[in-house]
């Protein structure tokens, strides 16, 4: 069978994954491919939350995957869809599998997409977004996964709390609770990720472009993507409050910087003895070491969720 040539009981996938990482931009980027790129959002169903129509957890979720190809590709009904799932950044081995069993060479044919941002600032906007839903939300819609930044006594951590509490064992551990600390190893996931597809077929992008220079990572995903896209990304934070923690410690800094400052070194290599697609942005740009908190200067700054 030819690429592009599908065979009678084909289960069609999405054109395209969004795979992460959480907290990196994934939302904005997102919502410009499904407002202005001609995608499909995937369908949500009963019982399912508002979420699943930018990101659909089929990768990372035990027993939604255990459903097999057929109920992932029925969110999709056979459009040009993205899943924007960001924790799908952790299940390489699971997307090829799927994607070979669906049929069609999909799996050669899928076009996945990657922002990266620096990990330390990546894990404090994961706990403020965590801080913040337990915050507003009630308890009876909140999550264990949001619940996570609370303490014993139902108190929301310090952001040192949560990195002694929770960032650092989930760093050590390599299953269970701290997945979503676990994004930050970059060069870990992404390894997977060129082992099982071509590298032309994967466009790593940068969270720093995404804020300084949005039209040029745009133009970006236009080439990968094969499409002009009109529009512009939207530059908000629905997280913004008085509460917000804007900078680590000094303390969380150097815990933190402990562990990912090799990682990211690894990272670097990484990308540039595997070389991606032309559009790619090579050498990928070395992640600026985060500032810690300086209680006399507060300078409030809008981001991309």
């Amino acid at each position: 069978m030819n690429d592009g040539e599908e065979a009678a009981d084909m289960v069609r996938m999405p054109q395209v994954l969004l795979i992460g990482a959480q907290k990196a931009g994934t939302s904005a980027i997102a919502d410009w491919l499904f407002d202005h790129g001609g995608f499909s959002r995937p369908k949500v169903f009963e019982d399912e939350p508002d979420y699943y129509s930018k990101e659909v957890h089929f990768f990372d979720n035990d027993c939604r995957y255990c459903e097999g190809p057929k109920f992932y590709g029925k969110r999709f009904d056979g459009c040009d869809g993205v899943d924007a799932t960001p924790d799908t950044l952790q299940f390489a081995e699971r997307v090829y599998n799927c994607y070979k069993a669906a049929g069609g060479n999909q799996s050669r044919l899928v076009k996945i997409m990657v922002i990266l941002r620096e990990p330390i600032l990546r894990e404090l906007s994961l706990y403020n977004h965590l801080a913040y839903d337990c915050r507003y939300l009630p308890q009876s819609e909140r999550t264990p996964w949001q619940e996570q930044v609370l303490n014993s006594d139902g108190d929301i951590m310090s952001f040192d709390e949560f990195v002694a509490q929770v960032s650092l064992p989930g760093l050590e551990a390599k299953s269970g609770p701290g997945r979503s600390t676990r994004h930050g190893f970059y060069a870990a996931h992404l390894k997977k990720w060129f082992e099982l597809f071509d590298r032309s077929q994967i466009l790593v992008l940068s969270y720093q472009e995404l804020q300084e220079n949005p039209r040029k990572l745009q133009g970006r995903i236009q080439k990968f993507l094969g499409r002009e896209i009109a529009g512009e990304l939207t530059r908000a934070n629905s997280n913004d409050n008085a509460h917000k923690v804007r900078s680590p410690s000094n303390k969380a800094l150097a815990l933190l910087d402990d562990i990912f400052a090799s990682e990211n070194e690894k990272l670097y290599t990484l990308l540039e003895t595997n070389p991606g697609p032309v559009m790619e942005q090579r050498p990928f740009p070395r992640f600026s070491k985060p500032v810690s908190e300086n209680p006399s200067r507060k300078k409030r700054l809008k981001g991309f969720k």
